[in-house]
């Protein structure tokens, strides 16, 4: 039975042909949520999956709906919309975010309306390949530049949120993007965003559905339209300047 005087929390996973990993990740999850002070519930957006991951997780437990548009993006978007907890948990389907953690974001839940597992504060890492963390590395010193923000790690997904916070946020990203572009409207929003320090290791099993290069120019024209939110201008469809509104 739910006591309302304690926080909620929907823990949220995008899914596609996670099979391997669903029972693992899910059943990780519950054990560690059951010793905190927190009502929890489990949201798994799927993106049509062909190896019975939808099933899996509904016999787990877990409330599933079927992603409507195609993108990471759009899974995150319609995850966000359906979640209902006061905190929002993303983390990765694939096991590179170990349950375990959780714990580490949950003790900061007071001190931010973001909390970042972030690979490159002081003390946290990633095994990555090299061409995989210099890309990563760019990415994420870039944005950070060319907007003049002091965190360290944008492109992470494994989050904490507030959800009455972040509701008003109105990310455009496509793809993986929209995780840089979250961080910088919740910056300009004056929300409080925490990074705490995390050890990112490869996927337990399946394959990886990220792929840096192919979605760079959706990156740039994430980074150019971040640009223009920070410093309050916008263009119009002739390419002028114009103010946002």
């Amino acid at each position: 039975m739910k006591d309302s005087s304690r926080e909620t929390m929907t823990v949220l996973v995008l899914t596609r042909n996670e099979a391997e990993n669903l029972t693992t990740l899910v059943c990780g999850t519950e054990r560690i949520l059951t010793k905190e002070d927190v009502d929890y519930s489990v949201l798994i957006v799927d993106a049509g999956s062909s190896d019975g991951s939808p099933d899996i997780a509904q016999r787990l437990g877990a409330r599933v709906i079927q992603q409507s548009k195609p993108g990471y993006a759009n899974a995150l978007r319609e995850g966000l919309a359906a979640s209902s907890g006061d905190l929002v948990l993303t983390i990765d389907a694939d096991l590179s975010h170990q349950p375990d953690f959780i714990l580490d974001l949950l003790a900061k839940r007071r001190d931010a309306e973001i909390v970042i597992a972030s690979r490159y504060v002081d003390g946290g890492s990633g095994e990555m390949s090299p061409t995989r963390r210099i890309l990563s590395l760019a990415l994420n010193r870039t944005f950070a530049r060319v907007l003049g923000l002091e965190i360290a790690d944008l492109s992470s997904g494994f989050r904490l949120y507030r959800r009455e916070a972040i509701a008003s946020l109105d990310p455009r990203g496509e793809h993986f993007d929209i995780l840089p572009e979250i961080v910088v409207l919740a910056h300009r929003a004056g929300l409080r965003i925490l990074e705490v320090p995390f050890h990112y290791h490869p996927r337990e099993a399946g394959v990886s559905k990220a792929r840096a290069l192919r979605f760079a120019p959706s990156y740039l024209q994430t980074l150019a339209r971040c640009r223009r939110h920070a410093t309050g201008h916008s263009q119009d469809q002739n390419g002028r300047p114009s103010d946002l509104p």
